[in-house]
């Protein structure tokens, strides 16, 4: 008859269940690749690797709203060079003019190139991003920033608010600029006049084939007004850049501070598991082995 006790039985079979479990839950980290299944695991792991998520969430949104922001900066300095370029040609127009080699018919055609320059100019400051939002028009970003009236004079309808977005916990970054200041605060010796204004002046004066006196001047001080707005846009967008590689590199840490706290040894729990299968099967046999065993056996 072979030997055995309830005890042995019920001391075995835990045993037997425990190793099993163990087993088990280096399988799921193996499938899982995480060294902490639950917080019970490790309390204090599973806290800094909460904290650490949230920061990653934190950062993930600093990237997101500097993306943007570099978006909107770069189309902002892209149209103001354009701005740049149309002063430019205007310029070089007004000088035409006043040639005397020049026909009324040939300054009837600068005049024309210039009101389509005009217009041209119009629709820069009136630029929207790929969101179908203005560039120039203020806090006013489903409508035009600028507009032209009856009487061909060009008008500025936004408002003066200024964009910014968060990219760190402790830096806003500007986003552009407004009509009023890209395109309406232009230095003169009567106080300030708008981009527009000045294209006007040129217009009604082209014909004659001479150009008040200062005219010239003001379209050079356009220009120089519009590519400052262009450089602060352009030293933003130097920000923008500084930050980027700022939070690329905190997102880096970041990322290899979660893998520490969180990715298994897979090659570790390996050795492991398949340690704890040939102790469980070893010890099954034992078990099938002695329960097989008689009083004779013993006797012997």
């Amino acid at each position: 008859m072979p030997i055995s006790t309830k005890t042995f039985n019920a001391q075995s079979l835990a045993g037997f269940h425990k190793i099993t479990g163990q087993i088990q839950e280096a399988q799921m980290r193996i499938a899982s690749g995480k060294k902490i299944l639950r917080s019970s695991d490790s309390p204090i792991a599973a806290t800094n690797i909460s904290a650490a998520k949230e920061q990653k969430v934190l950062l993930d949104r600093f990237s997101s709203n500097l993306d943007r922001a570099q978006y909107r900066l770069a189309l902002t300095d892209q149209t103001l060079g354009q701005a740049v370029t149309v002063m430019t040609r205007i310029f070089e127009l007004s000088i035409q003019a006043v040639n005397d080699t020049y026909s009324s018919a040939d300054r009837q055609s600068i005049k024309a190139e210039i009101g389509e320059l005009k217009k041209g100019m119009v629709e820069l400051a009136n630029k929207k991003d790929l969101t179908g939002q203005s560039l120039f028009a203020g806090y006013k970003v489903n409508s035009n920033a600028f507009e032209i009236d009856k009487d061909g004079v060009v008008q500025f309808v936004g408002d003066r608010g200024t964009h910014d977005v968060q990219v760190s916990e402790s830096m806003r970054l500007q986003t552009g600029v407004d009509g009023a200041s890209a395109f309406m605060r232009v230095e003169s010796d009567y106080g300030h006049d708008s981009a527009f204004e000045i294209i006007e002046l040129v217009e009604n004066q082209i014909l004659s084939g001479s150009l008040e006196e200062g005219t010239l001047d003001d379209i050079s001080k356009a220009i120089e007004h519009i590519t400052r707005q262009q450089t602060l846009i352009g030293a933003q967008l130097s920000k923008a850049d500084m930050q980027a590689d700022a939070l690329g590199q905190r997102k880096l840490l970041l990322n290899e501070n979660i893998s520490d706290l969180e990715d298994a040894d897979i090659a570790s729990i390996v050795t492991e598991m398949q340690s704890m299968i040939t102790s469980r099967d070893a010890a099954q046999q034992a078990f099938v082995n002695i329960g097989r065993q008689s009083l004779f056996d013993f006797m012997r």
